[in-house]
């Protein structure tokens, strides 16, 4: 169910002009300590590569002031 889900979110996202790229799934277990910092470190480069929200950038109704909800 968790794979659909995220297969969902991603047609989601590439629908309204985001990369998919930005949602990831991998599985480990509590004892793969190491391969969860891996698969956070890939997926971080990723998300760096990508750049920031592109929604964030492109409200023209903010006039240099944070939203509460960033």
């Amino acid at each position: 169910m968790a794979e659909r889900n995220v297969a969902y979110a991603k047609e989601i996202l590439k629908s309204v002009g985001i990369s998919p790229a930005r949602i990831q799934m991998f599985h480990c277990s509590a004892a793969e300590g190491q391969k969860f910092q891996n698969e956070a470190t890939r997926i971080t480069e990723i998300i760096q590569k990508l750049g920031n929200n592109p929604l964030k950038n492109s409200n023209p109704s903010k006039k240099g002031g944070k939203n509460k909800t960033e």
